[in-house]
């Protein structure tokens, strides 16, 4: 008999199941097999258990295995939940990706699972269908594909028998560009009006009228608006992962000319210190995006849609869109709506249409 060589992982059988077989210089006696839920009848049980198997070596020779560990994770529960699925997840990641990317990539998906009205990974049909009618077409994919690599993970686990996210994303269609769909003017009235009166209408209108980004909104404090109210500067964007104010998307600084419609909105708010926030939150804080879109902008528009005041729900975010166009028909040069908005002239000739000359912004 050939002795294994240290370090390498045996696979074999055990009744029904894969289980397995750890050196003798890692563990000894029984603590040396490890179940790992995986059938012997199931198609893909031999290639899940192959990939635990490389996974554990990889751990041994880096030094970070722990016997107890195995043994607790890898026998399969009777229900586990795409949560505590996704929670496990990211903390595997944590040791080969960025804190930033860990938090704003993995994150995000995070907020997705929350509002989903299902919470089994057996439910990936329905969970499919629910994205493609409440989010873009892009978004609904890259949360499949994240999912069914989580998923793949899980099973090479032994967490789950099989990955029903796998393949879901491939019918999906993603049209590749940058993609503008600006409500129409009808559109961002009836918007307007349904947040006329509450706390948000000007946070809403400013969107509106400025182009900008949601998180420079946010993040806009009142040492950025000009005494005389004839400008307003944009330096920061809000990181709701952070809860910070960052540099802007492009970490560019830039000046807004205020209309006559912009200069009386911020004039009829209440003028705090410096670095008071212009727009706030319900509670008098900065504004969660987050709970924004989620308690606030998602409710009216999608009522709106309901009423055939609106033809699709739109994230607060096309409201830059709409505000781009707008600027580019009443006559502003792609140079100048640049400059206002924070792109490059490129972008807005690549994907905005635009005409003639002006120097103020529309008015709503």
């Amino acid at each position: 008999m050939v002795r294994a060589k240290s370090g390498v992982v045996g696979l074999e059988k055990h009744g029904n199941n894969y289980r397995l077989r750890l050196p003798r210089a890692i563990a000894e006696g029984s603590s040396r097999y490890i179940s790992t839920g995986l059938r012997i009848d199931s198609p893909d049980g031999y290639k899940q258990a192959q990939r635990l198997v490389w996974d554990i070596e990889d751990q041994i020779h880096k030094g970070t295995f722990k016997v107890t560990d195995h043994k607790n994770q890898n026998k399969i529960p009777d229900k586990i939940t795409i949560k505590d699925l996704w929670q496990r997840y990211t903390e595997y990641k944590q040791s080969e990706i960025a804190v930033t990317t860990l938090n704003k990539t993995y994150g995000g998906w995070s907020n997705i699972i929350s509002l989903l009205p299902y919470e089994y990974p057996e439910d990936a049909g329905a969970i499919k269908i629910w994205l493609l009618n409440n989010k873009s077409n892009i978004r609904a994919r890259q949360f499949i594909i994240h999912m069914s690599a989580a998923l793949d993970w899980a099973v090479s686990r032994g967490l789950l028998a099989e990955n029903k996210f796998k393949g879901l994303s491939s019918d999906i269609k993603v049209t590749k560009g940058y993609q503008i769909d600006p409500f129409t003017t009808s559109e961002m009235l009836a918007i307007l009006e349904t947040f006329q009166g509450s706390h948000y209408e000007h946070f809403v209108k400013f969107l509106f009228l400025t182009g900008c980004r949601t998180g420079e909104a946010i993040a806009l404090q009142w040492k950025q608006v000009a005494d005389d109210y004839s400008y307003v500067i944009i330096n920061a964007t809000y990181y709701l992962e952070k809860r910070a104010r960052v540099p802007t998307k492009t970490k560019t600084t830039r000046k807004i000319p205020c209309n006559s419609q912009m200069a009386r909105l911020l004039q009829g708010l209440s003028r705090g210190n410096p670095t008071d926030y212009v727009f706030t939150s319900l509670q008098g804080c900065v504004i969660n995006n987050h709970n924004f879109l989620l308690y606030h902008w998602r409710p009216n528009i999608t009522r709106l849609v309901e009423q055939g005041l609106v033809e699709r729900y739109r994230p607060a975010y096309n409201t830059r869109h709409t505000a781009i166009t707008r600027m580019l028909e009443s006559g502003l040069t792609m140079a100048e709506v640049a400059r206002v908005v924070g792109n490059s002239p490129r972008v807005i000739n690549e994907h905005y249409a635009g005409v003639s000359r002006s120097t103020v912004l529309p008015e709503i």
